[in-house]
């Protein structure tokens, strides 16, 4: 698996990540670090939390991880209770939450802080002082941003803090941060994650002729989540990525991450659930000729 630099800085991280969205739930210790054994082995270093990663957390810290592994971590989004969320970026809620996750992980620091929120009754150099309190300490590496427009990065830099990357959503399934963020991240030397890579799983195609009893469609909480690419936009757009994926001689996740990859992603994370779904992805290097680039391009 190749590795690139997270924009202008002198950190390298694999093109693929692991994304831990159902450790702790669907995914148990043993299956974790299986994951993560076949991960490393192929040549992977990057592994994200999500923002409500409690349990994702837990399940880490009784893994044995490797010391090239890149943690990317979220602050900023709290949750006291499932229905009850809190959201900011003062100095004590960061300082905090880095803590707790340093806790929790058995880690002695985070490679990627993620800035969960952009937060405007905030004082940006409050959280600026936060980010640089931490950076001296050496609990955490390097800084990103998530859930931000391309002003809010901006304004953030402009604040001194230190951005490095920014991770949003991104696929063949939903674009829109090429409206600002994109060309704010690439003008700035801003490396980009995308999260869903694979278009909440629907980019593999595993929807086709039905619902997978196992998939995440099946279970009641991400119904909603998987549902909104399954409509008739998302069927279009999959129907060229078929063809795509058939002339070429290869799967249409394969296809997906190799749009990632020509649009100047740096990282593209996956959320494999079992070694058999990690195994489709971490060895894909497909290259698009810029004329498949382009129809792909046309169609989603």
């Amino acid at each position: 698996m190749k590795q690139q630099r997270l924009g202008s800085t002198g950190l390298e991280v694999s093109e693929v990540g692991l994304g831990t969205f159902e450790w702790g739930h669907r995914v148990d210790v043993a299956v974790a670090q299986r994951l993560v054994d076949e991960y490393v082995g192929a040549g992977g270093n990057l592994i994200e939390l999500p923002s409500s990663g409690v349990h994702a957390a837990q399940v880490l810290s009784q893994l044995r991880l490797s010391e090239e592994i890149v943690l990317v971590a979220r602050v900023g989004v709290s949750m006291s209770e499932p229905s009850h969320i809190e959201v900011g970026l003062g100095r004590a809620r960061i300082l905090d939450q880095v803590d707790s996750l340093l806790r929790t992980t058995a880690r002695s620091h985070i490679d990627v802080l993620i800035l969960d929120v952009f937060d405007a009754d905030v004082d940006r150099a409050e959280t600026a002082s936060a980010i640089d309190t931490l950076l001296t300490l050496g609990k955490i590496r390097y800084v990103g941003v998530s859930h931000h427009a391309g002003w809010e990065l901006a304004e953030m830099r402009g604040a001194g803090v230190p951005i490095a990357c920014a991770l949003t959503e991104y696929s063949l399934l939903n674009r829109e941060a090429e409206n600002d963020l994109l060309p704010a991240a690439n003008y700035a030397g801003v490396g980009l994650i995308a999260g869903a890579s694979l278009g909440r799983g629907v980019l593999s195609d595993k929807y086709r002729r039905g619902t997978p009893q196992d998939s995440r469609f099946a279970v009641g909480e991400l119904t909603d989540y998987v549902g909104a690419y399954l409509d008739e936009r998302s069927t279009r757009v999959l129907a060229g990525v078929r063809k795509a994926a058939a002339a070429l001689g290869v799967t249409t996740a394969d296809i997906a991450l190799a749009f990632n990859r020509y649009q100047g992603i740096t990282s593209s994370l996956v959320s494999a659930r079992t070694p058999e779904q990690l195994s489709q992805v971490v060895s894909s290097e497909v290259e698009l000729e810029p004329e498949i680039a382009e129809v792909l391009d046309q169609i989603s």
